[in-house]
Parts: structure tokens; sequence; C-alpha cells
């Protein structure tokens, strides 16, 4: 009995050993495996924390590459009178910020967060990127003083030969038709009205008056394939002869916007359709109404200085609609080539203005040849008429530029919260110092042109070219 009692003594003791093993087994087996999560849970942070900090290197880094290009090749904001006429025209220039409040918006959401301290190489980025978004285009001076000559036509004192009166009076219109004259100025094309200011000019000129019409850039269209068609469509479609409405109105409406622009052959050829017209008989002037730079090659501006040169003198009015930047720098070098004027008209109203001085000139004309004398009339109320009205211009291009700026830091401000009250307060101090510069030279042009509205019209244009190139680099 005994010896069967230890022997189940011996079983219990062997199995309670055995279970021992077994837990610790176990216990070990979760250890490891507590030690391989812990392990890995090290790891997959480590991990995750490289990821992390390559990921905010790479947001760093595309964040400054975007930076760098967006604010690229922003020009100096400028300071002198011929700075601010030479720099290129803001894109959102000419209305005001709620006119295009959706596309401005877009750029304005662009612009990178300059952080919490002011950073004063972000503070002129930001200037330099306002400036060229909403700079306005203001009327040059010299401008009127060029056509102060004009309106003294037919003074038996005035000097150039192509403001004395002739026996005949010509006018020809070279019209741009090519594919941007259907671009939207309102319910209207630049085309339509276009053809509406020309119609009412002509209209209005004397009966023995000769008009002529050359158009071009109306063939095919702004494809490259249709280029070699639409820089050879150019066309005297009405002239050089009397003013005929029915037979002007069919010739006006033969055409329409198309394709590209040969404005260098255009100028050329009008030089041939008035050579028969020497200047020692005949008053001819000369309409260039175009909306944007010459895309068919050949020198425009060397074909302006020929015109100029050639037998029949004419008087060049370039006439820019709507023109902006490339355009306008050339077609302002066209005018001085062709010792012209150049004016940039933004509508109808406008481009009427410019037709109906010269509508003007042909009365005079008219009455001069009706009394066969030469007589000229006072000019001072029409030269304060033209100061008045270049000094208005101006004060409303700075307001609409002041206004425009400030919903733009308003929107960057308030409603993105993307700067501070400190930062805008920064920007806000260049804007202030530019509207303060353009009021300053506003009333120094208003001082120079009263100086000098009386005086004859050749000193009075060698006095203005010697006062506004005293300082032409800006600071």
């Amino acid at each position: 009995m005994r010896l069967k009692l230890r022997g189940y003594i011996w079983i219990l003791l062997i199995m309670v050993l055995l279970m021992i093993i077994a837990v610790g087994c176990s216990s070990e087996s979760d250890s490891t495996k507590t030690a391989e999560n812990d392990q890995k849970q090290e790891t997959s942070k480590e991990e995750k924390k490289d990821n992390t900090d390559i990921k905010n290197e790479k947001e760093k880094k595309n964040a400054s590459t975007m930076n760098t290009d967006f604010f690229k090749d922003l020009p100096e904001p400028p300071t002198t009178l011929k700075g601010i006429l030479d720099y290129p025209t803001g894109k959102f220039s000419g209305e005001k910020f709620e006119a295009n409040a959706e596309e401005i918006k877009k750029v304005l959401d662009k612009f990178p967060e300059p952080g919490e301290k002011i950073n004063q190489k972000m503070v002129d980025k930001y200037w330099k990127k306002l400036v060229h978004m909403f700079a306005e285009d203001y009327p040059d001076p010299q401008n009127v003083v060029a056509k102060w000559g004009a309106y003294a036509f037919g003074s038996p004192d005035i000097k150039d030969p192509r403001y004395q009166f002739k026996e005949n009076y010509n006018v020809e219109i070279i019209l741009d038709s090519s594919g941007s004259m259907a671009a939207k100025q309102g319910s209207m094309t630049r085309m339509e009205l276009a053809k509406e200011a020309i119609q009412d000019f002509v209209s209005e000129l004397p009966e023995d008056a000769n008009v002529g019409l050359r158009v071009y850039g109306f063939k095919g269209s702004g494809s490259e394939a249709d280029k070699k068609l639409s820089c050879s469509s150019n066309k005297l479609v009405y002239g050089i002869k009397p003013y005929k409405k029915n037979k002007f109105k069919k010739a006006l409406n033969s055409f329409s916007p198309a394709g590209w622009t040969p404005l260098a052959d255009a100028i050329k050829f009008a030089k041939k359709d008035l050579s028969g017209l020497k200047s020692k008989n005949n008053t001819n002037i000369i309409y260039i109404v175009s909306d944007g730079i010459g895309t068919c090659g050949g020198n425009p501006v060397k074909q302006a200085k020929s015109l100029a040169g050639s037998n029949i003198k004419p008087i060049v009015n370039v006439i820019g609609f709507d023109v902006k930047n490339e355009g306008q720098k050339q077609l302002k070098a066209i005018a001085e080539a062709a010792k012209g004027t150049y004016t940039n008209v933004q509508n109808q109203a406008e481009l009427q203005e410019e037709f109906a001085r010269s509508a003007e000139i042909a009365s005079k004309w008219r009455m001069w040849k009706a009394n066969s004398m030469s007589e000229a009339r006072s000019e001072n109320v029409k030269r304060a008429q033209m100061m008045r009205d270049i000094r208005g211009k101006w004060s409303d291009k700075l307001m609409r530029e002041y206004l425009n700026y400030d919903k733009a830091l308003d929107y960057l401000d308030y409603e993105l919260e993307k700067i501070s009250a400190d930062f805008a307060s920064a920007v806000y101090d260049k804007r202030e110092k530019r509207i303060d510069n353009l009021r300053r030279l506003k009333q120094q042009i208003w001082d120079n042109l009263g100086k000098i509205k009386s005086e004859d019209f050749e000193q009075a244009k060698k006095k203005i070219q010697k006062k506004y190139n005293l300082n032409t680099k800006n600071e």
C-alpha cells in the first residue's frame, strides 16, 4: 500500500514539474514575441519619422521652388516719369478689382505665406508682384505737345510743312483685321466698335476731302498653316477718293477679323497708296488702328521711318486699341519713327474722340479753303482742355490703382489670412509712396505743360523733351 502511494506521489511531482516547464516556455515565448513587437513598433516609428522628415523636406523644397518661380523676372517698380511710362501695363489694369475678381483671386491664392516675422525681401516681392498686376497705362505728356501741333493746323506761323494747309486734303485709315480684333469689348467686338467709329468719322469729312481704307490680316486664321495666306492679306478696299456713304459702307463690311498681323507691309503699302499725292499740294493724314504687335515679320518701325521721309510727308496718328506691353512698345516706336502721335484707347468712345480731332482739323481746312486764306484761331482754350484731359486721366488711373491694391491686400489679409497685419502695413507703405509719387508727377506734368502752352510748337516740343529726359533712370 505504501509503495502504491509513493508511486502516485512521484507521478504527481512529475506532472507538476512538466506543467512548470510548459508555463516557463510559454512565458519565454510571450516575452520574445513582446520584445519582437516592441522592436517592430520602434522600427515603424523611426520609419514614419524618416518619411515625415523626407516629406517635410520635399514640401519645403517645392514651396521654395514655387516661391522662386512665382516671383521670377519681375521688373523693379519705377519711380521716374519715363520709368512709369515704359513699365509694362498690368494684366488687371484699366478696370476695378470687382470686374476681374475671380481671375485676380486665383493669382492671389498662389501668393506664398511670408511667415510671422516680417521679411523685407518678401515684402518687396509681394509689392513687385502687385504692381506687375495692377500698374495702369498712364498717358504720355509728350503726346499732348505733339497733338498741340495738330491743333495749330493751318497757322501761317507753324514751321512744320505737314501742318500747313494745302489745296487737297487726304485721309487714309489702316485697320487691323487680325483674329484678335474679334475679342469682345463689352457687348461688341473690337472690330465692330472700330467700324462704327470709322463710319462716323469719314461721314464728317468735307465733301471735297479724299478718304481711303486699307485692311490687313483679314484672310485665313491664326494657325501656323494659314500664316502665309493671312500675312499676304493686305488690301486697299476703298480709296483714295471722295467719300460715298453706301460704297464706303460696303467696303467696310467686306472683311472680318481673321488671322495674323502683317503690320509692316500695311505701312509700306500705305506709302504707295499716297505716293501720287505729294505734300506740296496735299495735306495727307494716316491713321493706323491696331490691337497688337505685328506677327508677320518685316520691320514696321523701319517702314514708318521711310513713310515719314517720303515726299507725301503724312501726319501719322497711331491708335492702339486696348494694347498692352510689347504691342504698345512697338506701336509707340512706330509713331515716333513716323514723327506722329500714339494714343492707347480702351473703348469706342475714346476711339471716336481721336477721330473727332482729325474731323475738326478737316473742318478748319474747309474754312481755310472757302476763305482762300490761312487764318489761325486761338489755341490756348484747346490746349488748356487737353491739359485738363491728361490730368483727369492720371487722377482716374492712380485712384484705380490705389483701390485695386487695397482690395488685393484685404483679400490676402482677411479672407485668406495669409499675411499678418504688420506685413500688410509694410506693403501699404509702399503703396502710399507710389501713389504719392504719381500725384507729384501729375502735378509736374500740369505745371510744365502750363508753362509752354502758349509757346511756339517746335520750341515747346524741345523743351518738354529736355524736361522729361533729365531723369530717365529708375530709382
